[in-house]
């Protein structure tokens, strides 16, 4: 089960606190910088992140707050789908070191989807290729963990 929110541009901190599967337009100079975020549970162990849309020096900060946000669930596995990004820059990258720290922190579990080139790319040029858990699609991602629970919630 997932939602949908659309909210004003602005920091996280700038706000009341985000909730789960929020919808963000972002506008900057020249044009407008969307990023979409959709949280669900497709077991009760893992918690779902889908990303779709521009990560960039103004969307990072939304990524950031939704990750850190996932990796202070009870879930034991966070699966980030960045499948549908269209544009990654480095800020996302530096985004997803954080999460990983904050997961394995927290003694949590995170695997990319990432079969988008963009975003693939990123992670090959900059030598992280072995920092990351990938998976070519969610049921690779979920076949990699074991379930935590008896079922699907």
């Amino acid at each position: 089960m997932s939602t949908h929110f659309a909210y004003p541009a602005g920091r996280p901190a700038d706000r009341d606190g985000p909730k789960h599967g929020e919808s963000v337009t972002i506008s900057a100079a020249p044009g407008p910088r969307i990023i979409q975020f959709s949280v669900s549970h497709p077991r009760c162990d893992v918690t779902l992140v889908v990303v779709a849309g521009e990560v960039d020096l103004c969307t990072a900060p939304w990524l950031r707050d939704k990750l850190l946000r996932a990796c202070g669930s009870q879930e034991s596995t966070i699966v980030v789908d960045l499948s549908p990004v269209t544009f990654f820059a480095a800020a996302g990258l530096t985004t997803l070191v954080e999460a990983q720290a904050a997961a394995e922190k927290t003694d949590r579990r995170m695997v990319l989807i990432t079969t988008a080139r963009c975003v693939d790319r990123v992670i090959e040029i900059t030598g992280l290729s072995t920092t990351f858990r990938r998976a070519a699609s969610l049921a690779a991602a979920l076949a990699e963990t074991t379930p935590g629970c008896a079922a699907p919630v």
